[in-house]
């Protein structure tokens, strides 16, 4: 049974680490963990236009140039099934312009392939980057 669909985005700076939000308390899912930004398919949406208003209401930001990447099925354990579509985007702006902008999350940080080892994610969400990265 779906229960859901979502579409998120892989943000990537010119030296090609990827820019993820920390998840605070005050958000539903995967509390205290680094993720990318989307959210919600709206009734009428189309992915990509979801991937645009969740970055512009989470970062404040405006992105034009997004790139279909791979959509998921991500199974719970009752069976269920959210259905994530995932973009890529570059990010030019500064991470100090982007934290005042920051609108949901407590934190963001730009990560290298390396540092996604270790990161504390959601499983989905280390799927994704790992897909990313190639690893």
């Amino acid at each position: 049974m779906i229960i859901g669909k979502g579409a998120g985005v892989i943000l990537i700076s010119k030296e090609g680490s990827v820019l993820l939000q920390h998840r605070d308390k005050r958000n539903k899912w995967n509390q205290d963990s680094w993720s990318e930004f989307g959210g919600q398919i709206k009734e009428g949406e189309d992915p990509e236009d979801t991937a645009k208003r969740e970055l512009k209401e989470e970062l404040g930001i405006k992105v034009e140039d997004l790139k279909f990447f791979k959509k998921y099925d991500i199974s719970r354990a009752d069976g269920a099934i959210y259905i994530q579509f995932v973009f890529t985007a570059p990010i030019n702006q500064s991470i100090q312009i982007l934290k005042k902008q920051q609108k949901e999350g407590d934190d963001l940080a730009f990560f290298t392939a390396e540092e996604i080892e270790n990161l504390k994610t959601a499983d989905y969400t280390k799927k994704i980057l790992k897909d990313y990265f190639h690893f």
